[in-house]
């Protein structure tokens, strides 16, 4: 991807708004958010907008994550009366229907994981960036406001290309770590953080490249993981400096030997 990386938040709300004002499609999914949380708050979150702010709208094809503050029986209720023709609903109270042939999962704050189980305190809707796994997830977008809310730190780390870890807690401890990696190996990292390398560190001990290989086929359509980028990242985190970032090395395409000719 060309596209530079946005480093303001002007810049990155300005992506955002292209990107649904671009198409029919795309303006009527905005449309139909804005009309499922009439009379009360609704929020993009994570991968869309760090994909969008990574590498431009043209770089987004994923689902969207929307957050509603409502409860589990009032959004049903919402979702039952626009033009949505089938919905699943996951074991955590999530909903996961496709519109204008894009494919959204949507839950109520209250809801989220972290703060169901009490691992971190909801007091508002900043609450939510501290249940993201990465910092790269650890942003929102205020569909009514127009707002993008993220720590302070969010666009350097995006910029600097840098990837850290926020929680450490999680309801599926493999499904997470296979997110990591796909994260690491596609979407350009170039830094670990700490506290991500040692999340690491234990997680590949526990998990053989064959299982996560084999879970990775089984939940996505690309394969990006293999048994040498593991090996490679092993080696990294086993000679990395505790408390220090672990720098990642892009690969170089095979070295050719160049010769020289002289006339005699």
């Amino acid at each position: 991807m060309n596209m530079k990386v946005a480093n303001r938040n002007d810049l990155l709300k300005r992506r955002l708004e292209d990107f649904f004002s671009s198409r029919d499609d795309r303006k009527a999914a905005r449309d139909m958010m804005l009309a499922l949380a009439e009379d009360t708050r609704v929020w993009i979150f994570g991968g869309m907008i760090r994909d969008i702010g990574l590498f431009g709208r043209k770089g987004f094809c994923s689902d969207i994550d929307v957050v509603i503050e409502s409860d589990r029986g009032d959004l049903t209720n919402r979702i039952k009366k626009l033009p949505i023709e089938y919905f699943t609903v996951n074991k955590f109270g999530g909903i996961r229907f496709r519109y204008q042939e894009i494919d959204f999962d949507i839950w109520c704050l209250a809801d989220t994981w972290a703060f169901k189980q009490q691992i971190i305190p909801l007091e508002d809707v900043h609450s939510l960036l501290e249940t993201t796994l990465m910092t790269w997830d650890a942003v929102l977008y205020d569909l009514q406001r127009r707002k993008v809310i993220s720590p302070e730190n969010y666009l350097t780390d995006l910029v600097e290309k840098r990837l850290e870890l926020v929680l450490n807690r999680t309801p599926n401890e493999i499904g997470s770590l296979v997110k990591i990696l796909r994260t690491i190996y596609g979407k350009e990292v170039d830094k670990l953080g700490p506290k991500l390398c040692q999340f690491l560190r234990e997680m590949l001990r526990t998990y053989s490249g064959e299982i996560l290989m084999r879970y990775e086929l089984s939940h996505y359509q690309t394969s990006i993981i293999n048994g040498l980028k593991l090996a490679n990242l092993r080696m990294a985190l086993c000679h990395n400096q505790p408390d220090t970032d672990l720098v990642l090395c892009s690969e170089q395409p095979p070295h050719q030997l160049t010769l020289h000719f002289t006339s005699s």
